[in-house]
């Protein structure tokens, strides 16, 4: 009973040390706000799906999480709640997505983007294999334009580094 929570309060201890570690992404290297976002999004994705082809799985269908129609995570969006959420899922031998969860987030606020998160990752398929593949990992970032980069802003004038959902 004590090493188990001995055991917890570390694992516990880890998991917050990480979130508390988050930062934005650097993108002082880019010309844009645009060119930023999509390079961060796209790089991620890429070595997300190489490392699960290096374990022989590749995605049939990647669904996206929709956003709308959700009065909570719109206030988010609107009072740009920033932060990054890792979850955690498992891939059965047919294919389907199971044991979707949220492991670990940046912040409390951050949480409120977890549920449309998690019922597009349930709808995820991949290629079947002969295994199952338990405690796969992805990451979803939320960060924003600063606010003299809102619409209507010449692009000259905006902060290079700021963005928007990886």
């Amino acid at each position: 009973m004590v090493k188990t929570l001995i055991a917890a309060a570390s694992l516990l201890a880890v998991s917050q040390a990480f979130s508390l570690d988050w930062q934005r992404p650097d993108c002082s290297a880019f010309d844009s706000f645009r060119e930023c976002r999509n390079a961060e999004r796209n790089d991620y994705r890429r070595q997300k799906q190489q490392e699960l082809r290096d374990k022989g799985l590749s995605f049939w269908y990647f669904e996206r999480p929709d956003f709308s129609d959700n009065q909570v995570v719109e206030k988010a969006l609107e009072d740009k709640v920033e932060g990054v959420l890792f979850f955690s899922f498992t891939v059965e031998r047919d294919g389907s997505v199971s044991a979707v969860a949220l492991r670990d987030q940046s912040s409390e606020e951050v949480q409120v983007y977890a549920a449309p998160i998690l019922a597009a990752m349930k709808n995820w398929q991949f290629v079947p294999s002969e295994t199952s593949w338990p405690d796969q990992e992805w990451r979803y970032q939320f960060f924003f334009e600063s606010e003299n980069c809102e619409e209507g802003s010449r692009e000259s004038d905006c902060d290079a580094d700021s963005a928007f959902n990886n």
